[in-house]
């Protein structure tokens, strides 16, 4: 699937529009209706040519899988694009792992593999000095492997065994360990089940396949296989270039090998939705107890801070001009406080009506007790319309009303709206 050269992409394309179970082809990240549950990102290389970073962070764009290169039997091949992704990906906060395209199928081989991966990484310095922040996957579907087990040169088992050597190995290097596959080769030949119980993450391709728009399930799942990241379409166009387009359903990052010696100072750790702050606060950055200048010693990108749940920043520091370090900051966002409530009073019953909350899933209805002076939840509705009935004629009744966000299972509450209402008699 990653070999797909820009003829394949345009027959693949063609082929999409004439059925008519599949989504129109040579959809825009931006037109797709996000299912913020999830992180989207891209897998690039040198058949993107120059990527346009930009656009890519204007697109919902969160992470990238840049290729490093590809592998064979007479070593490795660095891609071209290399090194020109990681500095444009690490120069405006774009989270990223990479992946080697792979030739081979002996165990020597891939030990091999892994080492020129890592030799290549860490000769990029400061832009993969963390090495456990960054994921390395290796891309496995080429007809040199299916041929090597067709034609009885390696079994099954061995392929198997000999994938897990190059993670085993990278694994070693501190990187988390990736593999990747299209469906079909991973049916037959390479266990999921046991690769995960290997502790690898199952980068997934299968597509075009939108299910992960609707699902609430925290991982993808597809005929009993679940993936940590699925690359669900071939087909997706930022800037009238076409992507292999991926979700991730866990953060891809690992954020707790970030430099430690990067503080700041004044960032609340909750804000909310129609508040200013919320877009883009204010802090101070310090490196050690070095205040730094922002636009001079760093800059800040921002991520998914239009909507409710949790909400980071990436801090790019400088030092001496040149690229040196990240650092990412997180806050949680609340959905807006209930707005423009009108009421309706009748003998029996009162009605609630409000303009939808930005970043709400749903809101909770509260109504005072006045035997014991608490405010009890009476009901939980989508709607942003609510009646209460069966009430006493010419008595005042007391409620509460806010919006909720809730993300696989902890919910993001905005302030409580209050409301008094008097019956008629």
């Amino acid at each position: 699937m990653k070999r797909i050269k820009l003829i394949t992409i345009s027959l693949v394309l063609a082929l999409i529009t004439l059925i008519s179970v599949f989504p129109t082809s040579a959809k825009k990240l931006t037109s797709i209706k996000m299912n913020y549950d999830y992180h989207y990102g891209l897998d690039v290389s040198t058949w993107n040519r120059s990527i346009n970073i930009d656009k890519i962070k204007k697109s919902n764009v969160e992470f990238a899988i840049i290729r490093i290169g590809y592998y064979k039997k007479d070593g490795g091949h660095l891609d071209v694009r290399f090194k020109e992704n990681v500095k444009k990906c690490a120069k405006n906060g774009i989270e990223f792992g990479v992946y080697v395209y792979s030739y081979v199928y002996s165990k020597s081989d891939n030990l091999k593999c892994a080492k020129w991966v890592h030799k290549n990484l860490k000769a990029m310095g400061n832009y993969c000095k963390n090495v456990k922040t960054i994921p390395v996957a290796y891309d496995i579907e080429d007809k040199a492997q299916t041929k090597a087990v067709s034609k009885h040169k390696i079994s099954r088992k061995y392929l198997f065994d000999s994938v897990c050597k190059f993670c085993n190995k990278i694994k070693s290097y501190g990187y988390p360990p990736v593999v990747y596959s299209f469906q079909g080769f991973f049916q037959s030949y390479l266990n999921i089940t046991k690769l995960q119980k290997k502790g690898y993450k199952i980068w997934y391709a299968q597509w075009p396949y939108f299910h992960h728009l609707n699902t609430t399930v925290k991982k993808m799942m597809y005929n009993g296989t679940y993936a940590d990241i699925w690359q669900f379409s071939d087909a997706l166009t930022i800037g009238g270039k076409v992507f292999d387009t991926n979700v991730c359903y866990d953060d891809f990052y690992d954020y707790s090998k970030e430099n430690k010696n990067i503080k700041v100072e004044g960032l609340n750790n909750v804000y909310s939705l129609g508040n200013s702050a919320s877009k883009k606060p204010s802090f101070k950055v310090y490196n050690g107890s070095k205040l730094l200048k922002k636009d001079k010693d760093y800059k800040l990108i921002y991520f998914k801070n239009n909507r409710a749940g949790k909400a980071k920043i990436k801090v790019i520091v400088y030092k001496n001009s040149s690229y040196y370090t990240t650092k990412t900051l997180f806050f949680d966002l609340k959905p807006r406080i209930p707005q423009s409530v009108k009421t309706k009073s009748y003998k029996n019953k009162i009605n609630l009506s409000w303009t939808k909350s930005k970043g709400a899933s749903y809101y909770e209805i509260f109504e005072l007790d006045e035997n014991d002076g608490t405010y009890n939840q009476i009901d939980k509705i989508k709607s942003n319309s609510y009646t209460n009935y069966d009430l006493e004629p010419n008595s005042t009744v007391k409620m509460r009303i806010r919006a909720v966000y809730n993300r696989n299972g902890k919910k993001y509450s905005s302030a409580f709206k209050n409301i008094s209402v008097k019956t008629k008699s």
